[in-house]
């Protein structure tokens, strides 16, 4: 009978550890889910910055070039700073960010944007 009980004791602590495990590692996978997507938004916050940083900067540093030319110089400083900070950037992404915020500074400055391109 002594037999029995400890045999049934050590099939439950096996089920026991078993479903605990589980619960851990679902914990973990959602922790880790959670964690890990946190990261990618501050990536991406990250890159629209320096994306929109790179706009400025080639606005003001390169009034006199225009279309691919200055594009090529935003994408050259953009990369730059992304090499420095450790984070990795596609030739597509930079496109995707640069064109973003060319777009987002469009939107917001309007007319005024327009009437600065048309005087220089």
């Amino acid at each position: 009978m002594e037999e029995l009980v400890q045999k049934v004791a050590a099939d439950l602590l096996v089920l026991l550890a078993t479903v605990v495990a589980g619960y851990v590692v679902a914990w973990l996978r959602k922790r880790l889910g959670v964690e890990g997507l946190k990261k990618i938004e501050v990536e991406l916050a990250i890159k629209q910055e320096l994306a929109a940083k790179a706009v400025q900067f080639v606005e003001q540093v390169y009034r006199d070039l225009h279309g691919e030319e200055k594009y090529r110089k935003a994408a050259e400083w953009l990369a730059g700073r992304a090499r420095e900070l450790g984070i990795a950037i596609t030739a597509d992404e930079m496109k995707g960010l640069i064109e973003a915020a060319l777009r987002a500074f469009k939107d917001e400055f309007g007319e005024q944007w327009a009437k600065a391109l048309t005087s220089n």
